[in-house]
């Protein structure tokens, strides 16, 4: 017998579909397949403007996991809704995956699409304030968004307006690793390139982006040394950084803190928001 979802089928989305079945509040109106490029079918994010929009109409890209090999943003629904209904506008985004694009053509994705969003055209279209974007990654998303901003000098894109970005909050971040020979990152890096030529602990610079790094209490999927590298680079730049550990949580599941009910009990949601509503320091 032929199912056809079963083609795509794996254990790690399950999570993801019995949240966004369960728990997807009604916050945000959902803008689908906005076109951020035109390259790949894949360069596409669903837009969702929030009910009760907070006052500074800040907006959340969200860039999903999947070891840059799987995964789709309409596996969000959950967080997005939640996000909202904190007053978010939320863009969820796909990406070109690998292994049919290898880095930096996932990362350089995610710059075109902050550059859309941070263009007056869309922000006055849709309501959101450009200038007040925070980038959102887990996993595999959180070295996507984090390589965005820290990367050298062989991409080909690159961010337009910097100061549209007001923080960083990555989770469970790969941000510092020996890709070569890894079994799961093998497929979507060269393999002749060393990671001081890509990971973006090697490429961090000063300026006002503050960040928030996320650690699983339990990830048995990528090391604590990611998230201490990353942050001891940012400090040597002397940029604004802090740590967190979500006890009680694995790699996988310290997203599904984020969907609405669960996010009750676990800190991950309430430490985003005091960390976003922080007051800059100038």
């Amino acid at each position: 017998m032929h199912i056809p979802f079963l083609k795509n089928f794996r254990w790690y989305d399950v999570p993801n579909y019995v949240l966004n079945q369960l728990t997807v509040g009604n916050h945000a109106q959902c803008r689908a397949d906005l076109s951020y490029a035109t390259a790949s079918d894949r360069q596409k994010l669903d837009l969702y403007i929030p009910k009760k929009p907070r006052t500074n109409n800040a907006l959340i890209l969200f860039v999903h996991g999947g070891s840059w090999q799987h995964g789709s943003k309409t596996d969000y629904i959950f967080l997005a809704q939640n996000l909202a209904k904190y007053g978010f506008y939320v863009a969820c985004m796909n990406y070109q995956l690998a292994p049919e694009h290898l880095y930096p053509t996932y990362v350089e994705d995610v710059i075109q699409a902050i550059n859309w969003l941070s263009a007056a055209q869309q922000a006055d279209q849709y309501g959101y304030a450009a200038d007040q974007i925070i980038l959102l990654g887990h996993s595999a998303g959180a070295l996507n968004v984090m390589a965005a901003v820290y990367h050298g000098a062989q991409f080909q894109y690159s961010i337009q307006n910097l100061n549209a970005i007001r923080a960083i909050i990555g989770i469970a971040g790969p941000y510092s690793f020996e890709h070569r020979g890894d079994p799961i990152a093998q497929y979507a890096f060269d393999q002749t390139v060393a990671p001081e030529l890509i990971m973006p602990s090697f490429f961090t610079f000063h300026n006002s982006i503050r960040h928030l790094l996320l650690l699983a209490g339990n990830d048995q999927l990528v090391g604590d040394y990611n998230t201490e590298k990353m942050q001891q680079a940012l400090l040597h730049v002397q940029n604004a950084v802090t740590v967190y550990r979500i006890p009680a949580t694995t790699h996988i599941s310290i997203i599904a803190t984020l969907a609405e009910g669960i996010d009750r009990l676990f800190k991950t949601r309430q430490v985003m928001l005091d960390f976003i509503d922080q007051p800059e320091v100038n």
